[in-house]
């Protein structure tokens, strides 16, 4: 139903489709008002000075027909987008991303109570505090409940898949992480190569080769079916590098399966921006911490 509103919408709501509409109403709408107040006929007008009576029987058949076909499209159009604004979705309190942080705070704590008690040879002692594989998980689980709660048409645990990918700069390719449902076993492409032809038309490759932050496929037309049978149920994507200070750490994709959630691209982005971004720059976060503890290890600390 969702998805014939849009198609119905997506046409009323043109910008030639509403140009017509709204000039043929303001038009006939100051006809009408101009004839109540100066008493004037233009069907009279043309009679008497242009059109024979069959002409002027044409003329009004016509404008009655423009004027009738304007307000049906206005109507469709208002009709459409207020049923549609029920499918957008809701703003849910930050609580999953409170949590995360939560736990981040009580291992930077930790992190800083190990140094005040530590030597400096004993610093591998606080590198251990870092959990990074249990906090990307926590972050996974975190985003994938928020959006969840977010979608208004309530999207169930299988309508909802999220990948995350660390990426490999050396070897030009992203390593398999963590996935969302992790009880469900969905993934086919542990190792993806980014000059391998074979995965040149995945939407994370050919993101990492733009100068793009995000990748957005409202409908799965153009999206790569690749290896996984998740693509029959495939209603949208949305993806986006996990970097920072021009360097890229990972990926994140997320799909949505089953029914439509997005109705435009803007909406795509707009929910991203809202909902998703917040826990990328959590993942972002985590990645910098191995980054720091990797470069101590170098430092030999």
């Amino acid at each position: 139903m969702n998805r014939i509103l849009y198609n119905i919408q997506k046409f009323s709501g043109k910008k030639t489709t509403k140009l017509f509409y709204d000039v043929t109403i303001l038009i006939a709408s100051g006809y009408l008002t101009l004839a109540k107040i100066c008493d004037f006929s233009l069907t009279g007008w043309l009679l008497r000075n242009a059109f024979q009576q069959q002409l002027v029987n044409v003329f009004v058949f016509v404008s009655a027909v423009l004027v009738i076909a304007a307000i049906i499209l206005k109507v469709i159009n208002m009709v459409c987008e207020s049923l549609l604004v029920s499918a957008k979705h809701a703003i849910v309190p930050p609580d999953k991303i409170s949590d995360c942080l939560y736990v981040m705070n009580q291992e930077i704590h930790n992190h800083l109570h190990g140094i005040k008690l530590s030597q400096a040879e004993d610093l591998q002692e606080v590198k251990k505090q870092h959990q990074f594989e249990t906090n990307i998980r926590l972050i996974v689980d975190a985003l994938a409940e928020h959006i969840r709660k977010t979608i208004d048409s309530k999207v169930k645990k299988k309508d909802l898949f999220i990948s995350l990918y660390a990426f490999d700069s050396s070897n030009r390719r992203l390593e398999y992480v963590f996935h969302f449902d992790p009880a469900r076993d969905l993934v086919k492409s542990k190792t993806i190569l980014l000059d391998d032809k074979k995965f040149k038309s995945y939407e994370c490759v050919k993101c990492l080769a733009s100068t793009d932050i995000t990748a957005y496929k409202l409908r799965k037309d153009d999206y790569a079916k690749g290896n996984s049978k998740r693509y029959k149920s495939l209603q949208h994507y949305m993806g986006c590098k996990l970097h920072s200070n021009g360097e890229i750490f990972g990926f994140l994709n997320i799909e949505f399966h089953n029914s439509q959630v997005f109705y435009t691209e803007d909406e795509m982005q707009d929910f991203m921006e809202e909902n998703v971004f917040p826990f990328r720059l959590l993942l972002e976060y985590q990645y910098l911490k191995q980054h720091f503890f990797a470069k101590l290890d170098k430092l030999g600390a």
